[in-house]
C-alpha cells in the first residue's frame, strides 16, 4: 500500500466584492487547502469552514494537525476512509473531514488515470444550470449586481432582512429571470414567513430556502403544509438528521460538503432523498474551483445546483472546471477531480 504524506495551508480567498447575508459580511474567506501525496501523485482537497456550524480555519488546522501521515496507509477505499474519519473523537470539523476525503479521492482518480466522475459512473459530466448569488446590499447596488450577472439565467437572492419586499420589487423591476431566495433563517415567526412567502409567490419566485431558524421544526411543518412555493432545507439539514423528518417540513434539501463532511455520504443521501420524494440541491460555501468541482460531481446526480462560490473570488488558485454557454458546470476529462493548480 502507498505511504502518504499530508500537507495543508490556509488560503485567504479575496472576494471580488463584499458578500453580505443576514448574518454578516465577508471580504476575505480563509479556507484550508489539503495535499495528500504518494507515489509521485498529489491529491487535493479544500475545507471551507463556516462559523454558522462553529467551524473556522484554526479549528480545521488543529484537526489536521492530529492526523498522522500513516493514518492513510491502510485505506483501500473512500468508504473505508469515511468510516475511519468518522471514528476520530470530536472535535472533528465536517469541512476538514470533507477535505481529506476529497484529497484521497482526487489522488485515487489520478492513480487510476481516470476522472472521478467516470470512476463513480455519474449520469454525465454536466450539472444542471447553476444559480448565481446576489448578496445583500442597497437595492440600487443589488440591481447593479443583477445587471452585472447578465450571463447567468438563474439568480439566488439573499434575504432575511426588514427590506425583503423592497429588494425583490427592485430586482423584479429589471429582470424576469427565475429567482430562488435564501432567507438564511431570517424570518422568526410562522406569521412572518407566511406573509413573506405570499408576497414572493406574487413575484414569481421559484424556491424559498431556509425561511425560518432550524430550531423551529414545528412551525416549519406547518409552513410546508400551507406554502404555495417549494421550501428548501439548508441549515435544517446538515447531514445527520432523519430525512423522513426533514421531508415533513421541506420539499428540497441543500447538501453542502462542508456540512455533511463526505462525498461518499452525500451520494448515499442523494439516493435516500430521492426515494422519499425529496429533491436535492448541491450547494457550496465560498471556495475555489477545487471544492466546487467536488460539488459539481455530485451535482450531476441532482435536480438543482448552487455552485458559484468560485465565481465570487478574485483569484481562483485552481483551474479546469468550466461553465458552458448555458451556465452548467462541466467537469473535465483530467484524472481525479479534474482541476489543477494554477
Amino acid at each position: 500500500m502507498p505511504h502518504f504524506s499530508l500537507d495543508y495551508h490556509v488560503e485567504k480567498l479575496e472576494l471580488s466584492q463584499p458578500f453580505t447575508i443576514a448574518r454578516g459580511t465577508k471580504n476575505v474567506v480563509p479556507n484550508v487547502m489539503v495535499g495528500l501525496s504518494a507515489e509521485g501523485i498529489i491529491g487535493y482537497g479544500e475545507a471551507d469552514p463556516n462559523k454558522r456550524y462553529a467551524e473556522d480555519a484554526d479549528k480545521v488546522c488543529a484537526f489536521l494537525e492530529r492526523i498522522s501521515d500513516d493514518f492513510f496507509d491502510d485505506i483501500e477505499s473512500a468508504e473505508q476512509l469515511k468510516n475511519k474519519l468518522d471514528n476520530i473523537p470530536d472535535p472533528s470539523p465536517q469541512s476538514a473531514k470533507s477535505a481529506l476525503e476529497m484529497a484521497w479521492l482526487d489522488w485515487w482518480g489520478k492513480h487510476e488515470q481516470h476522472p472521478l466522475w467516470k470512476l463513480w459512473n455519474t449520469p454525465s459530466n454536466v450539472t444542471p444550470v447553476t444559480s448565481y448569488t446576489i448578496g445583500l446590499d442597497t437595492v440600487e447596488v443589488m440591481q447593479q449586481k443583477v445587471e452585472a450577472a447578465e450571463q447567468y439565467p438563474v439568480l439566488k437572492v439573499k434575504l432575511g432582512t426588514d427590506r425583503d419586499r423592497e429588494i425583490i420589487k427592485g430586482i423584479r423591476e429589471i429582470t424576469d429571470k427565475p429567482i430562488r431566495v435564501d432567507a438564511n433563517e431570517g424570518w422568526t415567526s410562522l406569521e412572518e414567513a407566511q406573509k413573506q412567502i405570499t408576497f414572493l409567490a406574487e413575484q414569481d419566485i421559484a424556491i424559498v430556502e431556509q425561511p425560518m431558524p432550524a430550531a423551529m421544526n414545528q412551525e416549519m411543518e406547518m409552513l410546508k403544509q400551507w406554502s404555495p412555493l417549494p421550501l428548501m432545507a439548508d441549515e435544517s439539514f446538515k447531514g445527520g438528521e432523519s430525512l423522513e423528518e426533514v421531508a415533513q417540513s421541506f420539499h428540497i434539501i441543500n447538501i453542502k460538503l462542508s456540512k455533511i463532511g463526505s462525498m461518499v455520504k452525500a451520494r448515499k443521501v442523494i439516493d435516500q432523498a430521492h426515494q422519499l420524494g425529496l429533491k436535492v440541491m448541491i450547494g457550496c460555501m465560498i471556495s475555489s474551483s477545487l471544492a466546487i468541482a467536488a460539488g459539481a460531481l455530485l451535482g450531476t446526480m441532482v435536480e438543482y445546483v448552487d455552485l458559484d462560490g468560485h465565481l465570487l473570488i478574485k483569484a481562483d488558485p485552481f483551474e479546469g472546471l468550466r461553465l458552458n454557454n448555458s451556465q452548467q458546470l462541466v467537469l473535465s476529462d483530467r484524472p481525479g477531480l479534474g482541476v489543477v493548480e494554477r
